[in-house]
């Protein structure tokens, strides 16, 4: 990294006289406003890993969103669990979407807002925060990751009872990434 050399060598500069102190610690003071805005802006990931590694890296933003679905055990029937991220590590649980009402299905004013549609049901103003999500793969729970429509079978790509996490990370590689993946 170019910014692991840039202190050193200023110093190296001030020692052997040959910039002037106040021209240093200008520089000093706009790479430091630098780094500040690097690490101010610097974009999120949503990261999808087992205990083997990292198995999908996706770009995100604050107030960004996607889901979780799978088959419920009793009803047979789709849930989707809908979050939005709100920061490294900050997920929020929004709402929970379903076919069929019945044993399992959460429902209670307490949980949040509760609303018949004509094909499914939902619970919004959920508002429950986690760092990440773990969740287990199974046959016949069909467990899939929803991202701006675009839909990752987790249940085909891991063995049943893999543990999976989701989680936010910042993506320090950024301006890489892109450069990167169409390369491979």
């Amino acid at each position: 990294m170019p910014g692991l050399f840039f202190v050193p060598g200023i110093l190296f500069n001030i020692i052997m006289k040959k910039v002037s102190m106040e021209k240093t610690l200008l520089t000093i003071f706009i790479f430091l406003i630098c780094m500040m805005l690097y690490w101010w802006f610097l974009p999120l990931k949503v990261v999808i890993e087992t205990e083997s590694g990292i198995v999908l890296s996706l770009p995100t933003y604050p107030e960004d969103s996607f889901s979780i679905r799978f088959i419920h055990s009793v009803h047979q029937t789709p849930v989707w669990e809908n979050f939005v991220v709100k920061g490294m590590d900050q997920l929020v649980l929004a709402s929970t979407e379903y076919r069929s009402y019945g044993v399992g299905m959460p429902s209670l004013p307490s949980e949040g807002v509760f609303t018949q549609l004509a094909d499914r049901f939902m619970l919004t103003n959920l508002n429950r925060s986690f760092k990440k999500i773990p969740v287990r793969v199974g046959p016949e729970g069909k467990l899939s990751f929803i991202h701006r429509e675009q839909e990752y079978p987790l249940y085909q790509w891991f063995d049943s009872g893999t543990l999976v996490n989701i989680n936010i990370r910042y993506d320090y590689w950024w301006f890489i990434s892109p450069w990167f993946t169409q390369r491979l």
